[in-house]
């Protein structure tokens, strides 16, 4: 008779997304009985190495960053690029944003390359230390369904024995494979970005400080060449991980037959590989599978990111070229959403379709600005100057501060800005909600918030007269949805106001905006002829959401209307 066994949450999948996922979970809402199944035996092998900085946040936060640090990765210091119509590198150290904006203290200047054999580990184990039963290895066998929902799976232990794990939720993290996203809804590639990564690891390689820094503190290096781009990812003294991506159709032509050949030719080619590869050895690397390795159809987004009783995680949800590096940035972003919407799904704030309705539609709006930014530089073969201010142009519309340079703009995008962090004023409309520094000191009174705010400069204007008389300039419409609030594992209910885009002002207009529904109910009265004064005493008369605690309407909406004419949603009638 098979085992019956019953938990909260059953995570399938052990790389970042899934221990992410359960950390979170645990670590918020340490009464979840939370078991995550991994397949493989650890360390294994994987592929996604050189970090962005954001990451720093999620591994501090799920608690393995200090183990991170110990173990002694490589120090990734920024990024450089040979692209463009010249061969003269350009580089970006994240010291210059960490530097440059106060509010940015406490995160250091650096993240990792890291060999995903012992990070994954490091953050399965932490995982562990909250509490996560581990399975390990452990098979996914099948999902149980009933009246159309996922109720559990069928898991085939390392004895062989098979047990029934009924649960609550099921998460689905298993990367590529998808176990549970092949059987529901449909993968959608990127009819645009087709391509395949040949890629290996050299033994004896250089450094070059222009390209690269050095082996104290190094830089991910890209560099174009013929039929597409390098990455050259130091990853230990004198090892580094190269990669060479060209689109499906290239490739088919110039390597399908032999991989290997294309791949070290290309190298030989290209000036800049060809001189620090120069007497170095293409190597078996710890547990990878062969000297060369190929993955192709690696752009790709999930129609369906959860159904009833589960969600997708990870690569399970979707994946973007690595050009800049976002593989683990996305999978654990995704998590901490994702384990903040469940946790306040579990503890009955609000419902299951809600929660996973908007981590559905935040990832959506990630992996569609990421990718907007991909088209931009693959379509791009000019300065590096122009390429800057196509960037600038591209991100403005997430209302970006008016003091921010073109390469600035490229930097905070790159970086990974767009998800957790306060970087650059938090003023992120790729996520698309209002400052989350300000919303935590105007809803939940952090103490100290006010004076960060002021200490960053004022960028939205701190509150409006109440003669004022504001008016929209666009259509919207609200749409249920969630923010999450940092460190507290929680999603906080908000409407989602999404604007159609002036014509003629795509470059400069923000898209999205968050406020409490209540108050959103006096948005079709911003005609220009009512004054705030009227607004908020309607306002006023709506129960306040349950979160907001003492702060009224007033004090809200004095500064999100603020907000919303700093950033072109609304005017001021004349």
């Amino acid at each position: 008779m098979t085992e019956v066994k019953r938990v909260d949450v059953l995570v399938i999948g052990g790389g970042p997304a899934g221990s992410t996922t359960a950390s979170l979970l645990r670590k918020y809402r340490p009464n979840l009985l939370v078991t995550l199944v991994e397949q493989a035996e650890f360390p294994r092998y994987h592929i996604g190495e050189s970090l962005v900085l954001e990451v720093n946040r999620v591994l501090s936060e799920v608690g393995a960053l200090d183990a991170i640090e110990k173990y002694g990765f490589l120090k990734k210091g920024g990024a450089t690029y040979v692209w463009g119509a010249d061969r003269k590198p350009w580089s970006f150290a994240f010291a210059e944003s960490t530097g440059r904006r106060p509010h940015f203290k406490g995160i250091s200047d650096y993240t990792y390359h890291v060999e995903r054999a012992q990070f994954d580990r490091i953050l399965l184990e932490t995982a562990r230390g909250h509490g996560v039963d581990v399975l390990q290895p452990a098979k996914f066998v099948r999902s149980i369904e009933e009246d159309g929902r996922i109720v559990g799976a069928i898991i085939a232990t390392e004895s062989g024995e098979h047990v029934e794990y009924r649960a609550k939720f099921v998460v689905d993290a298993t990367g590529r494979a998808g176990v549970i996203a092949r059987h529901h809804g449909t993968r959608e590639f990127d009819s645009v970005l087709r391509n395949v990564a040949t890629f290996g690891y050299f033994r004896g390689a250089r450094l070059e400080e222009a390209y690269s820094g050095d082996w104290e503190i190094a830089r991910i290096c890209i560099v174009s060449h013929t039929h597409g781009w390098i990455w050259y990812i130091p990853m230990e003294p004198g090892v580094v991980s190269v990669g060479v991506i060209t689109s499906d159709k290239r490739f088919k032509e110039l390597a399908a037959a032999d991989p290997e050949r294309f791949y070290r030719e290309t190298l030989a080619a290209t000036p800049e590989t060809a001189r620090w590869l120069e007497g170095a050895e293409l190597v078996d690397f710890h547990s990878a599978p062969r000297k060369v390795m190929v993955e192709s159809d690696f752009n790709y987004f999930h129609d369906r990111l959860h159904g009833p009783g589960y969600a997708l995680v990870g690569d399970a949800a979707g994946f973007l070229d690595p050009l800049f590096t976002f593989g683990v940035f996305l999978s654990v972003t995704g998590a901490r959403l994702l384990a903040y919407a469940l946790g306040t799904m579990f503890d009955g704030e609000a419902s299951e379709e809600r929660m996973l309705a908007s981590y559905q539609t935040h990832m959506r709006t990630y992996f569609d600005s990421f990718r907007a930014m991909l088209y931009t530089f693959y379509g791009f073969n000019t300065t590096k100057e122009a390429f800057w201010g196509e960037t600038r142009e591209l991100v403005r519309s997430q209302a970006l501060p008016d003091d921010m340079s073109d390469r600035e703009a490229f930097m905070a995008t790159t970086f990974g800005f767009a998800v957790n962090s306060m970087l650059f004023h938090e003023c992120t409309q790729h996520f698309g909600r209002v400052s989350l520094n300000r919303i935590r000191e105007m809803l939940i009174g952090e103490p100290g918030a006010k004076e960060q705010w002021n200490e960053m400069g004022e960028y939205y204007p701190d509150a409006l007269p109440v003669g004022a008389r504001p008016k929209l300039v666009a259509e919207y419409r609200v749409v249920p949805s969630s923010v999450p609030l940092d460190g507290t594992g929680r999603m906080i209910p908000m409407a989602r106001l999404e604007f159609q885009v002036p014509s003629g002002r795509a470059a400069h207009f923000p898209r999205h905006f968050y406020m409490p529904e209540a108050w959103a109910e006096v948005l079709p009265k911003m005609d220009g002829s009512t004054t705030l004064e009227a607004l908020i005493r309607e306002a006023d008369a709506k129960p306040s959401p349950p979160y907001v605690g003492q702060v009224g309407a007033e004090r809200f909406l004095r500064h999100a209307v603020g907000s919303m004419v700093a950033m072109g949603i609304a005017r001021l009638s004349d």
